[in-house]
């Protein structure tokens, strides 16, 4: 590579690792908001907390690195602009075509990163996201145990706890429950929770204790205090639900063949068509007068990707619809764009426009 080629190729990987940090920290704060609340209340257990932000944000990675790449190119090239740089660099003979190959060296690695996250990595994320939150559905309260708190198991025992160690069990316990009308109250030092031979069954055993057991209302109550006593929680059944379509392997959906399974195909190759096709029009979208500010054509630039991004997202869903063929998908929103990025390299840059321009105005004078 040309000296200026490194010079272009090094400003604008500057620029999309900025833009790409931003933007994880914005994806991750936000999961850690959604994540964070979930197991506040209690929906998710806390061991699960980090696992899931971490399979989210790879989830998402592909569809926020053409953004990154994108406006970190914008920025890069706007800088330029705004220095001078880059109109004495194109006075030099160093035009849009020149600036292309800088460009796409950064672009096709970045692109093929991207191919192959949303290919395989993301779809294996959303596959671990769905785990963990069917393990979580599963084991319902009983991995949820957490002192100062009432705390139903399965629905069929209420147990409050003032301390817990790491082993998860449970100190000076409080527990409540009905069995055939009677309402049973257990005092207990300590409780622990041990698995069965059946999955779905949990034993609530308590240790050195005293059981209230009588009738609401009446004056009789049985009170049995004891060394043991274990009760079985039933856990909830989850019903296992086919695999989601985002979280299918890629070569699952190829063999299968069907519709639905070729739009969600077209749907995770759209995202490196997108990097690639708006890391060239990056290069004409940055164009602006000298010391003009590098944000200038930001505006402009947020209504192309806006609109290529929903129009991706309309002919997906036209697609499902059965309004455009399945044949056509979104390929043609691609092709529309890289027809226009390839308009401005074809014509915007040379001086066919300016020569058909000077030939107009002489033939008005003449």
């Amino acid at each position: 590579m040309r000296i200026l080629d490194r010079y272009l190729f090094r400003e604008g990987l500057t620029a999309f690792s900025g833009a790409l940090a931003v933007l994880l920290v914005l994806l991750g704060t936000n999961q850690c908001v959604r994540i964070l609340s979930a197991a506040a209340s209690q929906d998710l257990p806390r061991d699960a907390v980090l696992p899931m932000i971490g399979y989210t944000c790879l989830q998402y990675l592909p569809v926020i690195m053409p953004a990154a790449l994108f406006f970190g190119l914008l920025l890069a090239l706007g800088r330029m602009y705004r220095d001078c740089e880059l109109p004495v660099i194109r006075a030099c003979g160093y035009g849009a075509r020149s600036q292309l190959k800088p460009v796409l060296a950064l672009a096709l690695p970045v692109a093929a990163l991207a191919c192959w996250m949303t290919l395989d990595l993301a779809p294996g994320a959303r596959r671990a996201v769905d785990e963990l939150e069917r393990e979580a559905a599963s084991m319902g309260d009983l991995r949820r145990l957490e002192p100062g708190h009432f705390v139903s198991l399965g629905g069929q025992i209420v147990v409050y706890s003032e301390e817990a160690d790491e082993q998860g069990r449970l100190y000076r316990v409080f527990a409540h429950r009905r069995v055939d009308g009677r309402m049973q109250i257990i005092m207990t030092d300590r409780m622990a929770l041990q698995e069965t031979a059946d999955p779905l069954v949990r034993m609530v055993t308590f240790y050195d204790g005293v059981l209230y057991d009588g009738w609401p209302g009446e004056a009789q109550i049985r009170i049995v205090r004891f060394a043991e006593h274990g009760i079985p929680a039933s856990l909830p059944e989850t019903v296992s639900a086919a695999m989601k379509m985002d979280a299918a392997p890629s070569a699952e959906l190829w063999s299968q063949g069907d519709p639905e399974s070729l739009l969600e195909l077209q749907r995770r190759l759209s995202a490196p068509l997108v990097l690639l096709i708006l890391a060239v029009m990056a290069l004409p979208l940055s164009r602006r007068l000298p010391r003009q500010s590098r944000f200038a054509s930001l505006p402009w630039a947020l209504l192309v990707y806006v609109i290529y991004t929903n129009l991706v997202t309309a002919a997906l869903s036209w697609a499902q619809q059965g309004i455009t063929p399945l044949w056509l998908g979104v390929w043609w929103v691609h092709l529309l764009l890289a027809c226009a990025a390839a308009a401005y390299f074809g014509l915007g840059d040379s001086h066919f426009l300016k020569q058909f321009g000077r030939r107009i105005r002489a033939a008005q004078t003449a």
